[in-house]
């Protein structure tokens, strides 16, 4: 049988706010192509509960899709406790021995003793695989992050270090390609992520800061002919 989940996990990230608002905007364009094909106009409702609810049924909803049920919501590989980056001697790793090829690259220069049966194959480590997780979490104890990368890069099993969010401001690969922005502000320089998307015609940028309460009131009012309100 397949393993079910112990327990629930909880993301630092501030998710449904930033994804129902994808969601409507690809909903928009959504209506915005039928109104250009067919010059009719409707009305467009998001609601972020069912947004959420499709996002994590993605790859959630599992056995319980079929009825009658043939095992529990949750993907068991996912949802797995031991599920996280590997604690290295000097920091954290995020690695993926996934599948056949890399497990036997992996067991055969780090660990000759787990080539027996029990893990031979992505199906039977797939029904132990938090299991599998704990082994590769001790194992990762062992050396350094670099030591980790340098081995895996030659093994092609894919391998990151884990980055702190400070971090992220001084990544070479983010300010190679000009990713971060600076705008002024009433309080100075402010340095904002960019667009992560390039287009070659017409190509984003961040305008400003947030407007303070009331910037754009007296804009608005004269758009609405009330200049004088």
């Amino acid at each position: 049988s397949w393993p079910s989940p112990v327990r629930s996990r909880w993301n630092s990230a501030i998710m449904a706010d930033k994804v129902a608002g994808m969601t409507a905007l690809y909903a928009t364009l959504m209506a915005l192509f039928h109104r250009e094909r067919t010059g009719e106009g409707q009305e467009v409702e998001v609601g972020m509960f069912e947004t959420m609810a499709a996002f994590m049924l993605v790859e959630h909803a599992n056995g319980a899709m079929f009825s009658p049920p043939l095992g529990s919501a949750a993907y068991p590989r996912a949802v797995a406790p031991n599920r996280k980056p590997y604690r290295t001697k000097d920091g954290h790793l995020s690695a993926l021995v996934y599948n056949d090829k890399q497990w036997s690259a992996f067991v055969s220069a780090v660990r000759p003793t787990w080539a027996g049966e029990q893990f031979a194959t992505l199906e039977q480590r797939a029904r132990q695989i938090d299991t599998v997780y704990a082994l590769l979490g001790e194992t990762f104890l062992e050396r350094t992050t670099q030591d980790w990368l340098d081995l895996l890069k030659s093994l092609d099993i894919p391998a990151a270090p884990v980055r702190t969010l400070d971090e992220l401001f001084d990544h070479p690969h983010l300010n190679e390609v000009g990713f971060f922005e600076t705008v002024d502000s009433p309080n100075g320089p402010v340095r904002f992520p960019g667009m992560p998307a390039w287009f070659s015609r017409t190509p984003g940028r961040v305008a400003g800061p947030a407007p303070r309460l009331g910037a754009h009131t007296e804009e608005i009012m004269a758009d609405l002919g009330r200049a004088d309100t």
